[in-house]
């Protein structure tokens, strides 16, 4: 990797960092009416995590022809270094604190779309229809035992159920989750 490169990709995971309210340099968190706390600037910190993204992968292209990783490749090291949000956390808050210690080089981003996919293989979620023949992902009967719970959400002024997991379900998924993506 070029050093310019290998800079902006340093950049990247600081502002990702700072965008997820965690402070780079000692990561703790950024909290109470903190100025980076603030969704007009959080907004600016994802925005441009996007253009660096998009930087990033052009110049990767340019630099390397070969295949993406095509599948997640996780340590139990990198997993150690993990830095998850306090409190009820979505999959995909999960999913992006997990993608700040990923080697990119060897492993795809993991998503919160792929482990909901094997939670619900293995019943811990379940899966509903909604209008419009599109499916959503909700707690079953097994889901509290995990850790796992709903809530009300909104999204576009609309109420759903947003599932979330407590301390009980981050722990589960930390220490299952090598194993959860490595099932076929």
């Amino acid at each position: 990797m070029e050093e310019n490169q290998a800079k902006l990709l340093e950049s990247k995971q600081a502002i990702e960092k700072l965008a997820y309210g965690i402070n780079p340099i000692d990561g703790s968190a950024i909290v109470g009416d903190h100025l980076l706390n603030k969704p007009q600037v959080i907004r600016h910190f994802f925005v441009l995590l996007n253009f660096l993204d998009s930087e990033l992968e052009k110049k990767q292209k340019k630099t390397s022809r070969r295949k993406r990783p095509n599948k997640v490749v996780l340590t139990s090291e990198q997993l150690e270094r993990v830095e998850l949000p306090k409190g009820l956390i979505g999959i995909n808050e999960f999913a992006r604190a997990v993608n700040l210690v990923i080697d990119e080089t060897v492993s795809k981003k993991l998503t919160g779309a792929a482990i909901n996919k094997k939670l619900k293989e293995i019943g811990v979620l379940s899966e509903e229809k909604i209008n419009d023949n599109r499916k959503r992902t909700v707690v079953n009967g097994n889901s509290i035992a995990y850790g796992i719970e709903s809530m009300e959400g909104y999204y576009n002024g609309e109420a759903y159920e947003r599932v979330v997991f407590n301390d009980i379900g981050k722990e589960f998924l930390m220490k299952n989750l090598i194993d959860l993506m490595t099932q076929h």
